[in-house]
């Protein structure tokens, strides 16, 4: 026996209603969340840029020092005051959406405290007290107590993922977490928390870019790479490199390969006169420049990666391998230029996806 059921029109529209709705909301809400997301960041891009003004300008490092203490211990009780805002929504979809609305709002009136130490003058050095996100550990919810309990005074635990030692157990590269996905970057003496050279500080390098820090030792331990991304424009990619020469018991800055204030890409400033003729480095996007150390050859060798990525393609399209050898005096010099093949591109393409 056949059963036929015949259903209205109104009705017809009714069942799809309920099928196609919660998708729709879903795919609204998930865009929702990706613009907040994408709000905070650009609010976190411009409070680290005022950050690094102000300790550019404060003339004590002591004050320095305090400042860098009060900035990670606020954007520890910023986190914890935006996980508590989302945890009202019960882990819902909207829970990310109300959790970067609440640390762009936050991130907006520290900027404003931040600016007011430019405005009035930053003799005394910052307070300590944060007036915009303070949060006690008793308040603290469940997804950030962990975090929360093991912060020190400066708002700070250790990332054991960042750490890497010299190869004569005589130094240690660190970045202390003191934020969700923020670090400090460092040199300490090894085995300790003795910092000798604050990267932090040196170049600029703070939020949640200062986790791509990476420290390359030469084998001998008397120089290293550090390979960062300093402050740069939103929705672009710019990392570079810096080298450091070990001279008596403080660590030396060398001459960067680049400067970061030129608005030519770095493999046009970095290889001028190197590079092949039939190669325009205009060629390259600006918007993805990259410069870094993969590796020491030796003591004295470095080894110096230098992608092209196309203005129209944004693919990787060329690749130079440019090997920098170093005097006692830390003075380097191109000694060669490899230009990558197409397997090698592919290779270190599929590598870096």
């Amino acid at each position: 026996m056949r059963f036929l059921i015949v259903l209205r029109g109104g009705a017809i529209a009714a069942i799809l209603a309920s099928l196609l709705i919660p998708q729709i909301h879903a795919q609204t809400q998930t865009a929702m969340n990706a613009q907040a997301r994408s709000e905070f960041e650009r609010a976190d891009t411009d409070l680290n840029k005022t950050y690094q003004a102000v300790l550019k300008k404060l003339p004590e490092a002591e004050n320095k020092q305090r400042l860098r203490q009060a900035q990670r211990a606020w954007v520890v009780s910023r986190d914890a005051e935006a996980a508590r805002a989302a945890k009202e929504e019960d882990g819902g979809s909207m829970a990310p959406t109300l959790r970067y609305e609440t640390m762009t709002h936050l991130t907006r009136e520290r900027i404003k405290e931040v600016n007011n130490m430019l405005d009035h003058g930053t003799q005394n050095g910052p307070k300590l007290a944060s007036s915009s996100a303070t949060t006690s550990p008793s308040s603290t919810p469940e997804s950030t107590s962990e975090q929360a309990q093991s912060v020190s005074e400066t708002g700070r635990t250790l990332s054991s993922s960042a750490s890497s030692v010299s190869p004569d157990k005589q130094w240690e590269y660190k970045c202390d977490e003191y934020g969700l996905d923020q670090c400090a970057p460092e040199i300490v003496k090894a085995g300790t928390t003795e910092v000798v050279l604050d990267l932090d500080q040196e170049l600029a390098v703070s939020g949640k870019d200062a986790k791509e820090t990476e420290v390359i030792w030469a084998p001998d331990s008397k120089r290293f790479a550090c390979n960062y991304s300093p402050l740069h424009a939103h929705h672009t990619v710019f990392q570079s490199v810096a080298f450091y020469q070990l001279r008596g018991d403080k660590w030396v800055a060398l001459h960067s390969p680049a400067d970061e204030a030129s608005k030519r890409v770095q493999l046009a400033q970095f290889g001028k006169g190197h590079l092949p003729k039939d190669f325009n480095p205009r060629r390259c996007a600006p918007d993805r420049d990259v410069l870094k150390v993969p590796n020491w050859s030796d003591a004295n060798t470095a080894i110096l990666y230098a992608p092209c990525y196309g203005r129209t393609s944004g693919e990787l399209e060329a690749g130079f391998l440019f090997t920098l050898e170093f005097d006692t005096a830390g003075n380097w010099k191109i000694i060669k230029t490899h230009q990558m093949s197409d397997k090698e591109i592919e290779k270190e393409d599929a590598g870096e996806r």
